[in-house]
């Protein structure tokens, strides 16, 4: 039975980082995605008799911030709170990029930290998310449909799609790059 403390710190917690990484693609601001992380961590320690040991711990964990973070956007429609602009987002992770996006620097040697933070926060949430999970967090496209309660194929469209759609918003980088080097 999985349900003392010193199991759940064992099997779970090092995997705090891509809770923490994840919350932070997902809500962009860090004390929320302090907050989202910890509800996950909670919920998951709650719930942690119905995990199947053996099975991917860091993809049930994912799974349940997802579920977090949706129950949370559906709560701020239905109390009608403002969700946050994405200028305050960009701004926001931009200043914190170095410690949010440190996995991402062989992602794309050529940008800078806040170019991409920005670019990606740009991104609708699900294909946001499945980059941050395919190209950031090295997870299977397999495990990614998991997560996401989403077939592969929706993966993989989506996957493509984030990238054509950063590619483009990186070009006027790209633009002026060029231009500086000549």
């Amino acid at each position: 039975m999985l349900n003392d403390t010193e199991t759940f710190e064992r099997i779970a917690m090092p995997h705090l980082g891509v809770v923490y990484r994840a919350a932070v693609a997902l809500c962009g601001r860090l004390e929320e995605a302090d907050d989202l992380a910890q509800e996950t961590f909670l919920k998951a320690f709650q719930r942690f008799e119905s995990f199947q040991q053996g099975t991917n711990c860091r993809a049930w964990l994912l799974q349940i911030l997802r579920n977090i973070w949706i129950d949370q956007l559906r709560r701020k429609k239905v109390a009608g709170q403002a969700l946050p602009l994405k200028e305050d987002i960009i701004a926001e992770t931009s200043r914190n990029s170095e410690t949010v996006w440190s996995n991402a620097d062989d992602l794309m040697q050529n940008f800078s930290d806040e170019q991409i933070v920005a670019a990606m926060n740009r991104l609708p949430e699900d294909q946001r998310l499945t980059l941050f999970l395919i190209d950031v967090e090295q997870l299977s496209q397999n495990e990614v449909a998991q997560i996401m309660g989403v077939a592969t194929g929706t993966v993989k469209s989506r996957t493509s799609r984030a990238r054509a759609a950063l590619k483009e918003r990186l070009a006027p980088y790209v633009k002026a790059m060029r231009l500086t080097a000549e």
